[in-house]
């Protein structure tokens, strides 16, 4: 996507907008981190941003809490 000659559209930019509001992350920054780091640095940061420090689970960033104990991500 950062690829294209319009990135970022004005769909991705209300997207971005709704995403950054609700849930605290921006597709448009991660597209560019990816961009400027490649994608194994990426989901790198990626993996230690949504693993829960208490179990190892996955932290829904829809929900913002560990599917597998339960813990509130810390911000």
């Amino acid at each position: 996507m950062f690829e294209c000659e319009q990135f970022p559209c004005d769909n991705l930019k209300h997207l971005d907008k709704r995403y950054r509001t609700k849930y605290n992350m921006s597709m448009v920054e991660n597209l560019e981190n990816i961009r400027n780091f490649g994608i194994r640095t990426f989901l790198g940061t990626e993996k230690k941003k949504w693993t829960c420090s208490e179990c190892g689970g996955t932290i829904c960033v829809h929900k913002g809490y560990c599917y597998s104990c339960g813990k509130k991500k810390q911000p």
